[in-house]
């Protein structure tokens, strides 16, 4: 259960620093992201500028000023005919899981996308220690539509992908 001082609301540039920190933490140790380098602060501020732009939600989970997760519907592929359809993605702090906050983090970004810029949303999971956000997407309505098998090299060994996808309207 969320707990009751825990608020969603949208990023601004200041929260930029605490994102980076969380996402570092996932980039270095885990295999939820195929990312080797951790983005700075500034590439931060440019993906919360672009998602903006684009007329979707780039969300943070806040308690008492601390910054415990961060949710956003960015592009799932650059060519025109994609845009509307969004990939999500959702990261929490460490010790900030078991409270609640994906699920509300996974609701506020479907309650605010916008149909007219968003149809379909997918979310693309780690086989491998992904069984967390699968069981949440599936919660939320998304429906497995595939598996890739050894698409991400990571740490020594090859990952699969899960697909899911939930249509907004």
């Amino acid at each position: 259960m969320l707990a009751a001082m825990v608020s969603i609301r949208p990023a601004v540039d200041a929260d930029c620093l605490a994102i980076a920190g969380i996402y570092t933490h996932y980039v270095e140790h885990t295999v939820a992201t195929f990312d080797y380098d951790p983005p700075s602060v500034t590439a931060w501020e440019h993906k919360l500028a672009t998602v903006t732009a684009a007329g979707r939600p780039f969300l943070v989970a806040v308690d008492d000023g601390v910054v415990l997760g961060f949710a956003y519907l960015g592009g799932f592929r650059d060519k025109r005919a994609f845009d509307w359809t969004t990939e999500d993605t959702i990261y929490l702090r460490p010790d900030a899981g078991g409270r609640g906050l994906g699920t509300a983090l996974l609701r506020a970004l479907i309650d605010e996308a916008d149909p007219d810029n968003v149809q379909q949303i997918i979310a693309v999971i780690s086989a491998e220690g992904g069984e967390a956000s699968i069981a949440l997407h599936a919660k939320h309505g998304f429906v497995e539509v595939g598996r890739t098998p050894s698409v991400g090299y990571k740490f020594d060994h090859w990952i699969d992908t899960v697909y899911m996808q939930r249509a907004l309207t």
